[in-house]
């Protein structure tokens, strides 16, 4: 896939296979969203071709969510299976008329056969089920899409797409817009995925629990790779060294040919010699360009966060702050002190009002109690979860950098971009036209333009690569500046914190110390997804038994599930069957109706059972 003369990658030929999780990973900009739409169709490549068996179902998430705002949130889940759902509507359009048709009693009879075939009276429950792993609750299945935030938005269209359960399933960053425990819960999900998954992401904790192979887009080509992201890693380190060997061993070839060359071509008993040494080096120089192959697209950008004057000694005091929505109380009299110098970690259960918090703090957002001051001589930057705010889309990147940082020169608005990765090209692009990857790096870039002593940071790895998170670790670690942050990424946490304030509803807990270390004390794991304490209270030690109870309970409904909907396919041709209502008695057209009353609530009495043992 080329674009003018600049190519993404190159011949490449890979085979997915079934049941096999596939992990695409590489650079901001180096293909990884073009190569995902080219398997969907959605781009045609510049050559070359994607073959896919004429049967298997392709899914895709769907981010245009804009089109969906007056749908009911169950609804839009369901309609990602086209033909259940014009199964739903036709039989919803049947069942609302006075009278039937023999011809429309057939049609309604072969609707239920189809329905009953492919699961489609278990359909609502599943779709229920998979919302609320993605941590959209009951609740709010019946409300339109529109009462949702954004990232909400996303999870419900990436709840359509699971339910589907399409023969090839293409997801890219699907972690983005998901809290820790909605991640753990599509962890799981994918882990038993039965067809083939090829996923984007920057999370390697989720592509080390995911993937069982490897795809890395790099130097224009793709590779792949057997084992999780650490494998990879591992592999590709020792690829590089290899490289920088072979590269190595070339350049002194070379110069010791050169050195012969110099010495001996001006004697003539020498001179046979030294030309054949200079074809040497002619061979030397193809097989190093060879070898050399196209630069790599990993770039590491460059950042830096100066403090112009220290601030005091006491940077910031929190006091009873509290902050409700509606009736749902978020934060309750939260209070601690921020001391000059601390790289403080906020952490707590989804839902606590981490972000909310921080949106008190920085004048975002007012708390309906409590008060808050930062010391003397503060002075905030702060990078919000919500960070497009600050953008303006039809700016291009130069000119917005420019508005937002009068006070430093254009060699300086420059230079920064310059350390972002914005090459000449990439600063007359349009923002809206940038990943988002580069529009956080962008937001960096404001950041480091801008007078401060307070970094406040909320999520801020969340578009990033690993590239750019490492880069920024970096630069945090030697900032001599304060530091406030939220993060779901364990790793940047682990890296940067040096103290963790945990929110667990009227109360906060100080630790003076590391994210390990807290855990350590505390045996409360906010990050880990491998850990059985995610949430404030542990989980008792039969947890597995009790799953395993339940598993097996829901494995009985589903058979006795299956059962009733046997013996009402058999009723359901019976009262389809031709003339059955003309050359049947009463009695016994009474008797099997009656007979499909019974089983329909027996039916329905069994899919509660099963919804409520599926969501324990």
């Amino acid at each position: 896939m080329g674009y003018g003369e600049r190519f993404l990658f190159k011949d490449v030929t890979l085979h997915f296979n079934k049941r096999r999780r596939y992990g695409l990973v590489g650079a901001n900009g180096s293909g990884k969203t073009t190569f995902l739409k080219i398997l969907s169709g959605d781009l045609k490549p510049t050559s070359g071709a994607v073959q896919i068996p004429k049967d298997a179902s392709v899914g895709i998430l769907d981010q245009d969510y804009f089109r969906f705002g007056e749908t009911p949130i169950l609804e839009l889940v369901l309609m990602g299976d086209k033909p259940l759902w014009e199964a739903f509507k036709r039989k919803e359009s049947l069942l609302s008329k006075p009278s039937m048709s023999e011809d429309e009693m057939e049609t309604l009879s072969e609707i239920e056969s189809f329905l009953a075939m492919c699961g489609g009276y278990r359909a609502e429950a599943k779709a229920a089920q998979i919302l609320n792993g993605l941590g959209i609750e009951n609740s709010r299945h019946q409300m339109v899409l529109s009462t949702l935030s954004g990232g909400y938005k996303l999870r419900v269209l990436l709840s359509q797409v699971l339910f589907v359960q399409p023969d090839l399933l293409l997801l890219d960053e699907p972690t983005n817009y998901l809290d820790i425990f909605s991640i753990r819960w599509l962890e799981r999900y994918l882990m038993d995925y039965p067809g083939t998954l090829i996923l984007s992401s920057h999370d390697r904790y989720f592509l080390n629990r995911v993937c069982q192979e490897i795809v890395d887009i790099d130097y224009a080509e793709m590779r792949r790779y057997r084992g999780d992201f650490d494998q990879f890693m591992d592999k590709k380190v020792k690829e590089m060294e290899m490289k920088g060997a072979m590269l190595a061993s070339y350049a002194k070839r070379k110069k010791d040919i050169n050195r012969f060359i110099d010495r001996f071509k001006a004697k003539a008993s020498k001179a046979r010699q030294a030309g054949s040494r200079v074809r040497m080096i002619a061979k030397l120089e193809e097989e190093e360009r060879t070898y050399e192959q196209q630069p790599s697209s990993r770039e590491y950008p460059h950042f830096h966060f100066e403090i112009e004057r220290p601030s005091g000694e006491r940077v910031l005091s929190v006091e009873e702050i509290s902050k409700s929505f509606s009736e749902l109380q978020i934060l309750k009299n939260i209070g601690f002190e921020v001391e000059r110098g601390e790289r403080v970690a906020l952490v707590g259960a989804n839902g606590i009002g981490k972000s909310t918090l921080l949106e008190i703090l920085t004048g975002h957002a007012k708390a309906d109690s409590g008060k808050y001051k930062w010391g003397v001589h503060a002075k905030l930057a702060y990078f919000p979860q919500n960070f497009h705010r600050l953008l303006n889309p039809e700016a291009n990147v130069y000119d917005w950098l420019r508005a937002v940082s009068k006070e430093v020169t254009d060699e300086a608005v420059r230079r920064n971009l310059g350390q972002m990765l914005f090459d000449e090209e990439g600063q007359r692009k349009k923002i809206r036209a940038l990943s988002g990857g580069e529009a956080a790096r962008l937001v960096f870039a404001s950041l480091m333009l801008k007078e401060h002593n307070i970094l406040i940071l909320d999520e801020p790895t969340n578009h990033l690569d690993i590239e750019s998170t490492d880069a920024l670790i970096e630069a945090l670690n030697s900032y001599r500046g304060t530091l406030v942050m939220v993060s779901h990424n364990r790793y940047f946490i682990s890296e940067t914190a040096n103290r963790i304030v945990e929110l667990q509803g009227g109360k906060v807990v100080d630790f003076r110390g590391g994210y390990s270390e807290f855990v350590k004390q505390h045996e409360r794991d906010y990050l880990d997804r491998d850990s059985a304490r995610t949430k404030e209270k542990k989980s008792g030690g039969d947890d597995r038994r009790q799953r395993s109870r339940l598993k097996r309970e829901v494995e009985r409904l589903e058979r006795e599930i299956t059962a009733v909907e046997v013996q009402l396919h058999a009723l359901n041709e019976t009262l389809a069957a031709p003339h059955f209502y003309e050359k049947t008695s009463e009695e016994k057209k009474q008797k099997i109706l009656n007979e499909q009353v019974i089983l329909e609530e027996k039916r329905e009495e069994l899919y509660r059972k099963w919804e409520s043992s599926q969501e324990k």
